[in-house]
């Protein structure tokens, strides 16, 4: 991991999201609609699962978009009745997500599931990195107070957001979100403030 702290897990090749141009995982801010663009990231997360039980690392933009419109069909982010300009959505839940993966890949032949798992994080992400299993997770933070710093030491608070996990140590989750790396504070996700749910997407 790039903090360097002892017990940190590197991506295996199916931990490791695809690179799209170069990127470091899918982006939702890739995409040509506002609605996509607030609450994409839980087919992004789904998405880039599936990409490398297909076994493909790379693609190209137009290419990842089209398999990004094609996943938005399976996982259906909740919208909520509002003006078409300035749509208001909670994103995909967690229900959604799991039957969403599901059937996402399934149809391109792939039997998996999406196991749920909350206490104990930190053993289970490590461990399930460590068999190369994709992790993705949900962070529900309704104050806003849960910090995500890419390479650059750049910041932002989050709210709602799903993130696909790459590795862990004794202080950080490193993820991918935003097409980028990033990491967050293990003690912002343990305030009572914040919820959050991890999902090991597993073979079957």
């Amino acid at each position: 991991m790039t903090s360097g702290h002892s017990g940190a897990v590197r991506p295996s090749c199916l931990t490791r999201p695809p690179s799209i141009d170069g990127s470091f995982g899918g982006n939702q801010m890739w995409t040509s609609t506002p609605l996509m663009q607030n609450c994409g990231c839980g087919i992004i997360a789904g998405l880039d699962a599936v990409l490398r039980y297909e076994g493909i690392s790379t693609l190209t933009m137009d290419e990842y978009l089209k398999r990004f419109d094609d996943a938005a069909r399976y996982l259906k982010p909740i919208v909520l009745p509002g003006s078409p300009e300035n749509p208001k959505s909670f994103g995909v839940s967690t229900l959604g997500f799991k039957s969403g993966i599901k059937k996402l890949a399934a149809s391109r032949g792939i039997p998996v599931k999406a196991k749920g798992f909350i206490f104990d994080y930190e053993t289970k992400v490590k461990k399930y990195l460590e068999m190369g299993v994709p992790v993705v997770s949900l962070i529900a933070a309704p104050l806003n107070n849960v910090s995500i710093v890419n390479c650059n030491g750049a910041g932002s608070n989050i709210g709602f957001h799903w993130v696909t996990c790459t590795g862990i140590d004794d202080r950080y989750l490193e993820v991918s979100s935003w097409g980028g790396l990033h990491r967050i504070e293990l003690s912002d996700l343990d305030r009572a403030s914040a919820g959050v749910r991890f999902y090991a997407v597993l073979p079957l």
